[in-house]
């Protein structure tokens, strides 16, 4: 048996995190003494703490720590392939703020000259869509709605029409609230015109499509419908990688500013022309922003 500094030096876990495990239940001593509250711990018991020290450094939760400081091998294993794709992520994200700010930096020592995209007025006429709408931590994340759509494509073999068009509708509280619907319960589901939020992420919905000739029963989050045609919109094309698109609304709104005879009428709609899909280069996508736009009676 040893005591609690005596297990702790050879666990290299503190006495009080001891303690602390002991109170949420995670790593009880063998026996504690009912008169003076001395815990004694097993030696046996150095392979379990060892255990929660490596889950607790990988960034487990103290209630995965408990379930998985006593799984089998196979649990285990699971549970550390999760981690390990959770973490690739979490890089990944890392990696594209770390880009960002690279570019940002670039762009302030260049004078910070902003870039102007070229705004025209078009028409577009509606399509069969099979359409996917998820909620996500963050606009950085429309790439999982991406691949879900996907695999529910290929799982059901529903083939995208020719020539292949793609886009997303993002919708938050923003276009709610300009609509009217502040309160709870408002305006609901309208979209907005997309960007990020300031300060910390919060949730937003996006809802991604592609053209098919396939018609289907609803199926869960999968839908089939005709998209709305839009029968006149602000179409702002962005040549290049997907970081150019950043200066889009800005230029929008100020082609806005420029027509005061015109306001947004609905949701901003991304469509994808070119991409990884069907371009090596990045220098050659082409991604095209279509604002919905009405005539201010």
């Amino acid at each position: 048996m040893l005591q609690i500094g005596e297990f702790s030096r050879l666990s290299r876990i503190s006495v009080r995190m001891l303690r602390h495990y002991d109170q949420v239940g995670l790593l009880k001593p063998v026996e504690q003494d009912a008169q003076t509250g001395y815990r004694r711990y097993a030696v046996s018991q150095l392979a379990e703490a060892n255990r929660i020290t490596v889950l607790r450094d990988l960034g487990f939760p103290i209630r995965e720590i408990g379930r998985l400081a006593h799984a089998d091998d196979r649990e285990l294993a699971r549970a550390l392939d999760d981690r390990a794709r959770e973490l690739e992520e979490g890089i990944g994200r890392e990696q594209r703020r770390l880009a960002d700010l690279l570019r940002f930096r670039q762009d302030v020592e260049a004078g910070g000259a902003a870039i102007s995209c070229e705004v025209t007025l078009v028409s577009i006429p509606s399509y069969q869509v099979v359409a996917l709408r998820m909620e996500l931590a963050g606009y950085g994340e429309e790439r999982r709605a991406w691949e879900r759509l996907g695999a529910f494509m290929r799982e059901r073999k529903i083939a995208p029409s020719e020539p292949y068009t793609e886009y997303c509708e993002f919708c938050d509280e923003g276009a709610a609230a300009d609509a009217g619907g502040d309160a709870a319960g408002g305006a609901g589901d309208a979209i907005a015109a997309g960007g990020a939020p300031c300060g910390a992420p919060s949730p937003v919905t996006v809802e991604v499509a592609v053209a098919t000739d396939a018609h289907g029963e609803d199926d869960g989050p999968l839908r089939f419908y005709r998209s709305a045609a839009l029968p006149l919109a602000a179409s702002i094309k962005v040549y290049g990688p997907y970081e150019n698109i950043a200066p889009v609304y800005a230029s929008f709104a100020r082609w806005l500013e420029d027509h005061p005879a015109l306001r947004m009428a609905g949701p901003t709609r991304e469509v994808a022309h070119r991409g990884p899909w069907n371009a090596e280069d990045p220098q050659d996508y082409l991604t095209e922003f279509l604002v919905p736009v009405q005539k201010i009676a």
